[in-house]
This record gives structure tokens, C-alpha cells and sequence, in this order.
């Protein structure tokens, strides 16, 4: 029985071991492949995670700009290859806790989504997934460091555009609580820019103040 079957027992906002909810074989399996996973991107030094902003295409670097920033984990859909959609716990922003932990794409399923860290149960409308907002540059460049840093300062950090009119699937996401999969489109999305880990660390190890190396990066 996987985790998502055990979850289904479980009420909202409740605390749980992650270690009882799923099958020692399935727990360790998925831990061997993560660890093989893990080893092969840090040899490669490719980011766990993907940080992905969307931005409309009339994007300006001077203007506050509409999009979309998520996140996604490279390769966590395990039994059957790609990435996985990273949501984060919404114990800070409901003042429950104090906890902002990413929550891994395995510890979301049917409509359940389990933090690792404080060990709580949400509901698929509570957890954060997509940013939504209109900022200048700056303010973006706030939320990429926030969000770089959240997942470990392990991740690279991609600039897309859409194939279609962000403002319609932004539209859709709030009124009908698909948590993100009108977003699902980005998927396809044309990327514009990359700015892989590999160089991020470059960057910062060689002096470089993070944030503004995220600011320089989305102003390009």
C-alpha cells in the first residue's frame, strides 16, 4: 500500500510519522532510487529542484511584470521518469506553525500533501504552489533567493514563456482550485533563459551577492 493509499485515513492537519506511512519495501525502494538520483545530480551538479518563473510576453525589465513562479523536483516521478510538482507548506502563511518546509512531489497524493518537516497534513487547497503576482525585477529577484534558498540553495533557475496568455490559467487556477494543473502548459512553454546551479555557485563562491546575481539574471 503506497503513501497516498494510507493517507486517505488520515484527517486534515493532523501530525503523522512519515516513517508509518508507507510499506518498509516501498519506503526503501524509493529511497534507493532518490539516493542514486541524488548522487547522479550532485556528481553532475545539476539542481535538485527547478525554480521556473513565467512571465507574460510584454515582460519588462524596468515595469512591474505579471507571472508565475513554481517549482518543480528533477526526476521525483521515480516509478515512471520526470519531474515532480514541489509544493510548500502553508504553516507560516495560516499561522499554524512556523513552517514553510517544500514538500516532495511523493508526499502529495489524492488530495493530501504531508510536510516533512512539521510532520502536518494539508489539504490540496491549503499548500502553496504557485506564486502569482506583479513586481518589478527586484521584488522577483527577492522571491527567486527566497525560494533558491528554501529548497537548500539546490536548484537551478529557468525564465519561460508561454504558449498562451498567462492571465487566462492564472484566472482558471483561483476559481476552480486545480492546484496549478491549468499551469500544466509550462511544461511545453519556449525557455528563454537558464541559469544552471553549476554557474550559480560559481558566481557566489567567487564573491557575488546572490540576490543580485538573481536580479542581473532576470533582467537579461
Amino acid at each position: 500500500m503506497a503513501l497516498a493509499a494510507r493517507l486517505k485515513d488520515v484527517g486534515d492537519g493532523e501530525k503523522v510519522e512519515v516513517t508509518d506511512r508507507m510499506l518498509e519495501e516501498e519506503k526503501e525502494l524509493l529511497a534507493e532510487k532518490r539516493r542514486a538520483l541524488d548522487e547522479l545530480l550532485r556528481r553532475e551538479c545539476v539542481g535538485k529542484y527547478k525554480i521556473e518563473i513565467m512571465f507574460k510576453h510584454d515582460r519588462s525589465t524596468t515595469k512591474p511584470s505579471a507571472g508565475a513562479l513554481y517549482i518543480w523536483e528533477s526526476g521525483a516521478r521515480l516509478h515512471g521518469g520526470g519531474d515532480g510538482k514541489v509544493y510548500f507548506c502553508p504553516g507560516k502563511h495560516l499561522k499554524r506553525n512556523d513552517c514553510e518546509a517544500a514538500i516532495p512531489f511523493n508526499n502529495s497524493n489524492y488530495g493530501h500533501n504531508l510536510c516533512p518537516r512539521c510532520g502536518t497534513v494539508w489539504k490540496s487547497t491549503e499548500v502553496i504552489g504557485e506564486i502569482l503576482g506583479r513586481w518589478d525585477m527586484q521584488e522577483w529577484a527577492r522571491k527567486v533567493t527566497h525560494y533558491f534558498l528554501q529548497l537548500g540553495s539546490n536548484a537551478d533557475v529557468y525564465i519561460k514563456q508561454p504558449k498562451y496568455d498567462i492571465r487566462t490559467a492564472a484566472v482558471l487556477e483561483q476559481e476552480k482550485q486545480l492546484r496549478g494543473d491549468k499551469l500544466e502548459f509550462s511544461r511545453g512553454a519556449v525557455i528563454r533563459y537558464i541559469y544552471p546551479l553549476k554557474r550559480i555557485l560559481a558566481d557566489t563562491q567567487s564573491g557575488a551577492d546572490l540576490y543580485g546575481r538573481f536580479y542581473a539574471f532576470l533582467r537579461s
